[in-house]
């Protein structure tokens, strides 16, 4: 199949397309930056780069034309609903002129719920309407709802990514913080997150991309089944760095997104991936090989 990553620079959509193209798939890679070193590195794993802005359609419309599978890994932090409606709008204005059959992934996260009752969410849980991210879960609706003649919609709803480089995850921003000499956690002590190794996430895509399976509409939640607090995992991050210092507690900033939307317990299961993709992960935790984790993040710097 030909599939078109957007975000392929960055964090999932970089190891989703090597991931696709190791698979045999013919895949384009879409960045606005080809000067970018994960770039160069997509041409070398065999990735062709589709140079274009996801804000801008007439910069990505051939590509979507030209391909059977698109996996949307990204989000515009300046102005995310309109661009992902305005990617929806491409995708059903090209489908409507095409009989080609295509897959849609689109890609939220487990930071779309908020603070919930519920320990473990799931597909079924509702979102926090007052939550900073609330919209994204709208968004996912406002996919399904949308007539999108032969194309299969699915949502991938990722936990909190970690390993290989590791540069945009929190995990490096710990071990940064370890290297610095200076930690700070910010917000609820006792808040944990459900986490995936970004290989692991980069399978989940390539599985729903092959699916023989009819799962159209369908929404997974991506992660291992562990559940440990941020601070323990802070802890393991500065340890690794050999940091044996105090932790600052602080109170969440506005300016400092990670201490503000991510705020709550975010623990999702994935039982859903493993019976209908038959997805599971194959590292063992975040926590239990941190130290190859720090190397890896640290060689890549």
């Amino acid at each position: 199949m030909k599939v078109l990553v957007t975000g392929a620079t960055g964090y999932a959509g970089f190891y989703a397309a090597i991931a696709l193209r190791m698979s045999g798939h013919h895949v384009y890679g879409l960045t606005r930056d080809d000067s970018k070193p994960r770039a160069q590195e997509l041409q070398k794993h065999e990735v062709e780069l589709a140079i274009s802005d996801v804000s801008k359609p007439d910069s990505y419309r051939q590509f979507i034309e030209d391909s059977d599978a698109i996996v949307h890994a990204m989000m515009d932090f300046e102005n995310p609903q309109n661009t992902d409606l305005t990617l929806f709008d491409t995708l059903q204005s090209v489908a409507e002129s095409s009989n080609r059959n295509r897959c849609f992934v689109y890609t939220t996260g487990c930071s779309i719920y908020g603070k919930r009752p519920e320990r473990v969410m799931d597909e079924t849980t509702p979102p926090n309407p007052n939550h900073k991210l609330a919209f994204r879960m709208e968004l996912e609706q406002k996919l399904f709802a949308m007539p999108i003649p032969n194309c299969q919609k699915v949502v991938l709803r990722p936990g909190f990514m970690y390993g290989l480089d590791g540069k945009s995850s929190i995990t490096g921003m710990w071990f940064q913080m370890g290297e610095q000499g200076k930690a700070i956690y910010r917000g609820d002590k006792d808040k944990g997150w459900s986490w995936v190794h970004v290989r692991d996430l980069a399978e989940a895509y390539v599985r729903v991309v092959e699916s023989s399976k009819a799962i159209d509409g369908e929404v997974f939640c991506i992660a291992e089944e562990q559940r440990p607090k941020c601070i323990e995992i802070m802890r393991a991050c500065l340890k690794a760095a050999d940091y044996n210092g105090e932790i600052e507690f602080g109170e969440p900033q506005e300016d400092d997104v990670t201490s503000v939307w991510f705020d709550q317990n975010e623990f999702i299961t994935s039982q859903k991936a493993r019976r209908l993709l038959g997805w599971v992960p194959q590292h063992i935790g975040v926590i239990d090989e941190i130290e190859t984790y720090y190397s890896a993040w640290k060689a890549s710097q």
